[in-house]
């Protein structure tokens, strides 16, 4: 056990008797931290970073002040100022998050070091396939995005020590309201967002309905993306003590010259390459087609005054469609010869259908109330798909002209559905409890445990499927509001995370198990409209999938299991600091460490530093403005440096022409700064060098 869990267990028993002892001479009044639970929605407020409950780490009604891990919460107020439109540019302004975008179609996430494997929809946890479906995701259909750090497999299922990304959905609103927003940018990029909510039939019925669409080309060459987005969701009363929700989304997106992998990172001889940013490996037809479509059916039960049992039904439906031009090697510097191409035609087809039944509610013991959510989820996961190849582009030589995007469409001919495809059956089972016991008015311990039980059967490219894990995980956490509006806190998880990845034998890894650990204090600070968080944390991993290669035979990604620990510190503030300035930001330092205590994980930052302010004028109310950094030192391939220190500088204003009317403008990469996207693969494409957006709209 590493020394922060020893000590994290040490401080969980230590203050509960301290706690207990000191509080009863303490005449503590209520403070804005101690805030009564309730058994409906989370409740928001539209302030940036600041969630007046979230769920997402436990399940249970907890303030951010009350949750014993960071939380980071981008709000609806921050999306729209900074026109945070896709996943990808909304969780790269989370403190300590990295956006691992690997090609133009697939991005992977990160946190203290390891990946993100948990994802909610309304805080109900959803499977991690590879990470295709990721950074297609749109924000229009999301009120807010909490992000909480640390092992929260309590709830998901998967107890990974990174961080749970939960998207929280619009929900109808009391009263009517709409809005309609265009906007237009550089490479053409032109979008419409609509949004009308509220009541349907009086006290009985509401509804909303989101839509929006873009068409535009890229800084990259050749390339294009069309979107289109629908949501439609309605909730209502069946009794006084019976409500109901139905909701859908569909998420269709097209893109012309998507990249397959990037470009080469080093020349032949070693010496880093330094393309034009607009350089795309991908030729026009190399398209790709993702829908993605999510239905979803709640209904909740009031059993007496402090009970309520829910249930949710969820179903997703991924479909992607993708003829791409993968290149490899290393070019001559001289002549750009060298590369080889191999050319394939994917299509693949990943269902998921979710059950969560749960009964949450409060009791009295020892004269305090207590919280207690208890229940019951399982997923049935169904992945297939199948790659067809063209015998002449097979990791063919490829001439000078790559970048230009010449090479012709083959026909995609050669195919062997024994060893050429997907079909993959995989169930989840697992049964979770949670409860905060009020040990007193200003000590709380926080205890859960999940039994999660996988199988799964199938082939995938010609290699058995075959798997079968059982685990139990615990959870505990302790938090004391030691004078108002201050809390210490701490929490422990064992880490279980069945990965999908496979080894060199094109088999199962298996599971990742290790530990995490986490201390800190948070503080209210501003009149407590803002809260300043400091924590440490620590964690171990056995088996952790490592990314070696991409087998050349079947197409798939080969990882190694190995060994890893972890360890950092973050501090993060959030909230409306003074009247009319909000601000997020976040100072991140972390350090992964390999079994034989080396480096390891560095295309990875160590240090991360992020904030965003908006600001209301007092003299000029109707304009608002607003700025953000996102700071980071350098990263490497392996021992070799790939990209240094940089900063990327955003801004923006609004401003209210009428009640109903405002105008805004986005600046994106103030300095054009030139910096590459995740070098995790051996290569990378360059970010997006300054751009700006102008949009117009209209609420009621």
């Amino acid at each position: 056990m590493h020394k922060l869990s020893r000590r994290v267990l040490a401080l969980s028993v230590a203050g509960v008797i301290w706690g207990s002892n000191a509080h009863a001479q303490m005449n503590q009044q209520p403070t804005a931290s101690s805030k009564s639970s309730s058994k409906g929605e989370i409740e928001t407020v539209y302030v940036y970073g600041e969630a007046e409950k979230t769920k997402t780490a436990t399940k249970l009604n907890l303030t951010v002040l009350e949750t014993p891990q960071v939380v980071s919460v981008i709000s609806r107020d921050q999306i729209e100022d900074f026109s945070l439109r896709e996943i990808n540019s909304l969780l790269a302004q989370v403190p300590g998050v990295t956006v691992e975008q690997v090609e133009t179609g697939r991005t992977y996430y990160t946190a203290r070091g390891f990946d993100i494997v948990n994802f909610q929809y309304d805080g109900v946890g959803v499977p991690f396939s590879y990470g295709l479906g990721h950074g297609h995701d749109d924000t229009a259909i999301y009120e807010q995005v909490e992000v909480v750090k640390g092992a929260t497999g309590l709830i998901t299922g998967l107890a990974n020590p990174s961080a749970t990304i939960n998207y929280l959905r619009k929900r109808p609103t009391e009263n009517v309201q709409a809005s309609v927003t265009g906007s237009a940018g550089s490479w053409n990029q032109y979008r419409i967002d609509g949004d009308i909510s509220g009541p349907i039939i009086a006290d009985k019925l509401k509804g909303r309905l989101v839509l929006a669409k873009q068409d535009g080309d890229s800084y990259l060459d050749r390339y294009s993306k069309e979107l289109t987005v629908f949501y439609g969701i309605i909730d209502g009363s069946i009794t006084e003590t019976t409500r109901f929700t139905l909701g859908h989304s569909v998420n269709d997106s097209h893109s012309d010259a998507n990249s397959s992998g990037a470009l080469p990172l080093f020349y032949k001889g070693g010496a880093l390459t330094d393309y034009d940013v607009s350089t795309n490996t991908a030729p026009k037809w190399a398209y790709q087609d993702v829908k993605q479509t999510r239905t979803f059916v709640e209904l909740e039960q009031d059993l007496g005054t402090n009970w309520m049992a829910k249930a949710i039904f969820t179903r997703n439906d991924l479909d992607s469609e993708w003829p791409s031009l993968y290149l490899s090697g290393a070019p001559d510097p001289i002549t750009e010869e060298g590369l080889r191409a191999k050319a394939s035609f994917y299509e693949a087809a990943d269902k998921e259908e979710i059950v969560d039944l749960f009964v949450s509610g409060s009791f009295s013991l020892w004269g305090q109330e207590h919280e207690l959510v208890a229940g019951i989820n399982t997923a049935d996961i169904k992945l297939t798909g199948r790659s067809v190849y063209n015998n002449e582009w097979n990791y063919a030589p490829i001439g000078a002209d790559w970048a230009e995007g010449k090479t012709a469409l083959p026909v995609f001919d050669v195919y062997d559905a024994a060893t050429q495809s997907t079909l993959i059956d995989q169930t989840q089972d697992s049964y979770y409890v949670s409860t905060r016991l009020s040990l007193t008015d200003a000590l709380s311990v926080l205890l859960g445990a999940r039994t999660v039980d996988i199988e799964q059967d199938g082939i995938s490219y010609g290699a058995p499927q075959v798997a079968s894990d059982k685990e139990t995980v615990p959870y505990a956490g302790i938090t004391y509001e030691i004078l108002p509006g201050t809390m210490l806190y701490s929490s422990y998880s064992e880490v279980f995370n069945p990965q999908t990845w496979v080894d060199a034998d094109l088999l199962p890894l298996g599971a990742v198990r290790g530990e995490s650990a986490e201390i800190g204090v948070k503080q209210e600070v501003f009149a407590g409209n803002a809260v300043l968080t400091l924590a440490m944390f620590e964690s171990s991993q056995d088996n952790f999938g490592e990314w070696v290669a991409r087998d050349t035979a079947s197409g798939l990604n080969i990882y190694r299991g190995v060994g890893f620990d972890s360890d950092g510190f973050e501090v993060e503030l959030a909230g409306e600091v003074f009247s009319g300035l909000n601000i997020s930001a976040g100072y991140t330092q972390v350090k992964v460490k390999d079994e034989n205590g080396d480096d390891t994980r560095r295309f990875i930052p160590t240090r991360q530093f992020k904030v965003a302010t908006a600001y209301n004028l007092a003299a000029l109310p109707e304009l608002r403005l607003g700025a953000s950094i996102n700071w980071q030192n350098e990263i490497y391939y392996g021992d070799t440096q790939v990209q240094g220190t940089y900063a990327l500088v955003d801004l923006f204003a609004r401003y209210e022409l009428t009640t109903n009317l405002a105008l805004a403008l986005n600046l994106n990469n103030l300095g054009d700064e030139k910096y590459l996207l995740s070098p995790q693969w051996g290569q990378a494409n360059y970010g997006a060098p300054r751009n700006v957006t102008g949009s117009i709209t209209w609420r009621y």
